[in-house]
């Protein structure tokens, strides 16, 4: 069993580099093509600064699925000292539960979001495209990441040792 879920984390987390790397590179060409147009034909290439930020949404919530699944994550770490010892596995598996928790709250309001603008037929203003379909990555990100605490609570062995945050 855990053999599957080791695989199925790996998946997950190949596709979001995968994602990452893409978005970020359409960002990055996006915006550059646009400075290029500006400063050389005095005309920047119209909606790819729009475009730019939806391929940033894309790439942030797929670095957010990331930063979970390396361990550098944020998360107050002020009462540590209080779970020290014993209470440090009970502790971080609590911790994981509730993160799951918040995370699918978080995932429930952003499938209602997107389903009202699907509703709607909301429309970005440049380019013309629907919104919901980007808003989408929204509860994908947030479900997976829940997924996540919650196999890290079930497998503790599976999951990341967390990065020390500079102070």
């Amino acid at each position: 069993m855990i053999r599957i879920v080791q695989g199925f984390l790996s998946a997950v987390s190949t596709i979001e580099k995968a994602i990452v790397v893409l978005s970020f590179s359409a960002v990055l060409t996006a915006l550059s093509v646009d400075v290029i147009g500006r400063e050389v034909f005095a005309h920047g290439l119209f909606g790819s600064s729009k475009f730019a930020v939806y391929a940033l949404i894309l790439c942030a919530m797929a670095g957010f699925g990331l930063a979970t699944a390396s361990g550098a994550h944020l998360r107050p770490r002020f009462l540590d000292f209080v779970t020290q010892g014993r209470a440090e596995a009970r502790a971080r598996r609590a911790g994981r539960v509730a993160s799951a928790a918040i995370l699918l709250f978080l995932a429930w309001g952003a499938v209602d979001m997107v389903s009202f603008s699907r509703m709607i037929g909301e429309r970005d203003l440049t380019l013309g495209w629907l919104v919901w379909p980007v808003q989408t990555i929204l509860p994908v990100a947030f479900v997976l990441s829940a997924l996540r605490h919650l196999i890290y609570a079930a497998f503790p062995e599976l999951a990341p040792v967390e990065q020390e945050q500079p102070e």
